[in-house]
């Protein structure tokens, strides 16, 4: 573009962007141009258009038409044309949160547009820029949102149990600051214990480097206050890191879900973590130490990132543990035999490209075809140095470590900005087969992202959510770091979102998918001095399935 023809551009879009915020009802607006005779400069066309009234705006969707039925639905957009004559054309933009468009379509210089078959049961966004004869667009307009259409019960296809009520939302944010250790919390609730009710339990974990006081897990009561504490029982590595990377898996068969603590690294010492990982019980005792049959990367970094899945249908999970940097993209998979873990196998992703670069990966573990064996979900780190990897991409592996699938989050800007995944597994609507929440590194605004094997057996966006109410952690970090299980003993599965350094040491819970995905509540877990100084956690949740 030469000098010249980017002055008009700039000024196309300078105009439009000082104008759409003079328009922002329940209507996609994009604001027209003033009416003027004759040619103008730049500067006297900024002039001229930057006190333009409301009444110089186009009604850019006058109606919301919604017809068909509820699985998809066609929504119908309505403007008024623009009466400047350098536009030749309007874009719609549109997805599934908002003001992260996945998609786009080009109409030309049509003013109504119907867009067909889409999900009745996600939220859409839809913005409209506008774009002249040499391809400058302006910026987005405002938005308009059609609301998912969700049934009363779950899809016949689903699981035929009787839809559940929602979880009751409590309006205030709860404050559980007992300090580290401590049983007795200082307020009138009072510490509870954790009894077994067939309820998911949630734990978490110190979410990163805290030597002043680390090592620490924390259990909640099925009603979310104080349960009991635990620690790795490790001092040394408490005292040099103390990040406790809880994930669960019932690795006994008892049908009670066991804890594995995985390690972050220690710089400057080859001693911890040394890829160990530490196993509990259900009840948060020690059972035993695991560790990363790999010397070389054990005296390098060393970090562990575990998880846990039935692999081989057997009815006991095995214990996965992904390694960090450096670790060539590697899962290590372990039995346990009641009372050591033991090296069953090892498994890799196929991106080699990603696996020189880095080589970190953070595993899950699901059932995506109702078969009863997991798959593995394999996330990835974020490359400083290349941009393009990994480009919120992950793998599908067989639990056989055959690769199956790649899957990849539908949000541009974050891919290209950071692009690292932490995705996690669990049934949403309690149909026997499992979706991903996909948890976003630094930059992702507090989003996360919920997909699923559509009916065509490829991975497609189900929904966008966001933490509630805090913009500012949102700006500055706003990572997410998800968990998956059932809080309610009903058939579709709950999400709790941690949050990294600078969360306060926040939660946030959402609803299954029957309603909506619906935030109910926000915990706020660890003492005062490490909710200021760190705040940053790693969450699971324990299920007792007798």
């Amino acid at each position: 573009m030469n000098k010249v023809s980017r002055k008009t551009a700039n000024g196309f879009l300078e105009y439009l962007l000082a104008l759409v915020l003079l328009s922002f009802a329940l209507l996609v607006s994009l604001p027209a141009y003033a009416t003027t005779d004759g040619a103008l400069s730049q500067n006297e066309f900024l002039s001229e258009t930057a006190g333009a009234t409301s009444g110089a705006t186009m009604d850019v969707a006058k109606k919301i038409s919604l017809a068909g039925p509820v699985d998809t639905i066609s929504v119908t957009l309505e403007w008024d044309p623009s009466p400047d004559d350098r536009v030749v054309g309007y874009r719609i933009y549109y997805g599934n949160a908002s003001r992260k468009y996945a998609e786009s379509v080009d109409v030309g210089l049509k003013t109504i547009f119907s867009i067909e078959t889409l999900s009745g049961k996600k939220p859409w966004y839809f913005a409209v820029k506008a774009y002249d004869a040499e391809g400058n667009l302006s910026d987005y307009s405002n938005e308009v949102v059609k609301e998912p259409v969700l049934t009363s019960q779950i899809e016949s296809t689903t699981s035929s149990a009787t839809a559940a009520a929602p979880m009751a939302a409590t309006p205030e944010p709860i404050a559980l600051n007992e300090p580290f250790g401590v049983e007795n919390p200082s307020d009138e609730t009072g510490s509870r214990a954790v009894a077994r009710t067939g309820k998911g339990r949630i734990v978490a974990g110190i979410g990163s480097s805290w030597p002043a006081d680390g090592g620490w897990v924390k259990a909640l009561t099925d009603d979310f206050f104080h349960g009991q504490w635990a620690r790795v029982d490790w001092k040394h590595y408490n005292s040099l890191q103390g990040e406790a990377r809880v994930a669960r898996g019932d690795i006994d068969g008892d049908g009670r879900d066991e804890l594995i603590i995985g390690m972050g690294s220690v710089d400057q010492d080859a001693t911890a973590p040394a890829g160990m990982f530490e196993v509990l019980d259900d009840d948060l005792s020690h059972l035993c130490w695991g560790q990363v049959n790999w010397q070389v990367y054990n005296e390098g970094n060393g970090s562990t990132w575990p998880t846990c899945g039935d692999l081989d249908g057997d009815g006991r999970d095995e214990i996965l543990i992904g390694l960090g940097k450096g670790g060539m993209g590697i899962v290590e998979v372990f039995t346990f035999d009641g009372s050591e873990v033991r090296h069953r196998t090892w498994m890799a992703s196929t991106w080699n490209e990603y696996n020189m670069a880095r080589g970190e990966v953070r595993p899950a573990c699901g059932d995506f075809d109702g078969d009863g064996h997991n798959d593995v979900i394999l996330g990835f780190g974020r490359v400083e140095d290349d941009p393009e990897l990994p480009g919120g991409a992950y793998e599908v592996l067989s639990g056989e470590g055959r690769h199956l699938a790649w899957g990849e989050v539908s949000w541009d800007d974050y891919n290209q900005l950071n692009g690292e995944t932490r995705p996690v597994v669990g049934d949403l609507d309690g149909d026997g087969s499992d979706e991903i929440v996909i948890g976003l590194g630094p930059g992702a605004n507090g989003s996360f992202e919920v997909q699923e094997v559509d009916q065509n057996g490829k991975l497609s966006n189900l929904a966008w959510l966001a933490v509630p109410w805090w913009q500012e952690y949102n700006q500055v970090s706003g990572e997410t770091r998800p968990a998956v299980g059932n809080l309610d003993d009903d058939p579709g599965d709950e999400i709790v979102v941690a949050l990294g350094k600078g969360g306060g040491g926040w939660l946030h819970l959402f609803d299954d998918r029957e309603h909506g995905f619906r935030h109910f509540q926000s915990l706020q877990i660890w003492p005062d001095s490490y909710d200021l100084g760190n705040g940053a956690s790693w969450v699971t949740i324990l299920e007792d399935k007798h």
